[in-house]
């Protein structure tokens, strides 16, 4: 797929591809998330989005660390879940995955969210998640 209003900041790139609604990122390489970070990443996704909310594809390939602080921030409701419908992890290296299940067992964001190793599978739960959400609104 066609990276498309690709858009890249000192922590995190930004692009999107097929659909609108979904935004893909990934992390500036051996990223080490503090909570200034974290909060700069944020800035810059609502930013990016014009504030409008987006299922989100994150690659985390790149993440090195994250402290308990970032990893708080990042679940929060008007921290780094603010704008998100539904986030799905991409990781290729085993420190990324074990930091993204810790997130997603320990923090237990309250926004869908999910580990996948491949992208096609990450984007069919999205579209499972986008089908069950307008089907909520209807």
């Amino acid at each position: 797929m066609e990276k498309r209003d690709y858009k890249e900041y000192k922590t995190v790139l930004f692009w999107k591809e097929e659909m609108d609604d979904i935004l893909f990122f990934k992390y500036a390489p051996k990223l080490e998330m503090d909570i200034e970070i974290a909060k700069e990443i944020v800035k810059n996704r609502l930013e990016y989005t014009n504030n409008q909310p987006m299922y989100t594809v994150i690659d985390g390939s790149n993440l090195k660390s994250t402290t308990k602080e970032a990893r708080d921030y990042m679940t929060s409701p008007n921290g780094g879940l603010k704008g998100i419908l539904a986030g799905a992890f991409l990781a290729n290296s085993v420190v990324t995955t074990v930091i993204i299940n810790l997130y997603l067992t320990i923090n237990k964001p309250p926004t869908p969210a999910k580990f996948f190793s491949n992208k096609q599978d990450a984007l069919k739960w999205i579209a499972e998640i986008k089908e069950k959400n307008k089907n909520k609104s209807r």
